[in-house]
């Protein structure tokens, strides 16, 4: 088994977002997004694209529904799950190096959690079919917890989840926006590149502690 690279000596825990970080699934979330963004009859400035990112997903269906999509947010919810659910079960793939970056946490002791706008059942799907699940001490979602990923409170639940110290707990995101959240927290961060729409490479290099393209840099 490969080890964790030395710059995670003495990390206390590591709290992992999923899409675009552990699991190759945001080329299907844009594709959903791009089609609902042109369809809305108000249209999203970049601020409001950014909060319904993060935002639990029943509050981002009653936004779309707001802008004009659906007959209701519960009539959105069901184009989610239509499009997304079948995708996580049978065909999301883990990004190379995660399960493995993941394993190698398991077996130095550092505990994990995953902090995810995506819905449990999505996130739990998508870790079942690719075998690493059970690595996890926990999974947020912000549809479980009520939380935006823009509250800084959702990744202090996480760390309280694990038992982990603040100051000693890594956080891996894709996104720019929530790097700099939990940067702000005390976390130690790694922004993991995964495509332009949620933080170039030198945006992530920039806002957080280190940047990868790959978790596969991160192991020896």
């Amino acid at each position: 088994m490969k080890l964790l690279g030395p710059i995670f000596d003495g990390a206390s825990g590591f709290i992992f977002d999923c899409d675009g970080t552990l699991l190759d699934t945001m080329n299907a979330w844009n594709a959903l997004e791009e089609d609902l963004f042109a369809q809305v009859s108000i249209p999203f400035t970049p601020e409001q694209i950014d909060e319904v990112r993060a935002l639990p997903i029943q509050l981002s269906a009653g936004r779309f529904f707001e802008h004009g999509i659906g007959e209701s947010p519960e009539d959105v919810m069901e184009i989610l799950d239509t499009a997304l659910l079948g995708f996580y079960q049978t065909e999301a793939k883990a990004l190379p190096g995660a399960k493995e970056f993941v394993r190698a946490a398991q077996a130095a002791g550092i505990p994990c959690t995953v902090v995810s706008s995506s819905p449990q059942r999505f996130v739990v799907a998508g870790l079942e079919r690719n075998g690493f699940a059970d690595a996890f001490r926990a999974i947020v979602t912000t549809e479980d917890v009520g939380m935006s990923k823009q509250d800084p409170r959702i990744y202090l639940h996480a760390v309280e989840a694990m038992g982990s110290q603040v100051e000693s707990t890594w956080a891996f995101d894709d996104a720019l926006y929530a790097l700099e959240v939990m940067r702000g927290v005390g976390l130690r961060t790694c922004g993991c590149y995964d495509h332009d729409e949620t933080g170039t490479y030198e945006q992530l290099k920039g806002a957080a502690d280190i940047a990868i393209r790959s978790f596969e840099e991160l192991l020896s």
